[in-house]
C-alpha cells in the first residue's frame, strides 16, 4: 500500500467501490494525469500545474461499448483524501 499517490509505480492497481460496483483497475501510463483503467472504466486524476495529482476531484469515466463515454464526478471517502 503507498502513502502517497507520487510513488505510484507500473504493476500498480485501484480497488474502488462504487454505485454497487467493486473495480480493480491496473495504473496506466499518462502524460496529462493519472489514471487507472481496464478499457470499460478508467479512474483519473487531474495535475496540478506542478504535477502532483490533485486527489480531490477524481472522475470516474465509464466506456460504453458503443464508444461513448460518461463521467461520474466522485468524492473520496474521509481516509483517503490524506494521500
Amino acid at each position: 500500500m503507498i502513502k502517497k499517490l507520487s510513488e505510484i509505480e507500473p504493476g500498480a492497481f485501484i480497488n474502488i467501490n462504487w454505485n454497487e460496483k467493486k473495480l480493480m483497475l491496473p495504473y496506466t501510463l499518462r502524460k496529462d494525469y493519472l489514471s487507472f483503467t481496464d478499457r470499460k472504466w478508467d479512474w483519473r486524476y487531474q495535475l496540478n500545474k506542478d504535477g502532483s495529482p490533485n486527489i480531490n476531484n477524481p472522475t470516474l469515466y465509464e466506456i460504453l461499448p458503443s464508444g461513448e463515454i460518461k463521467d461520474h464526478q466522485c468524492k473520496l471517502e474521509e481516509n483517503f483524501s490524506k494521500l
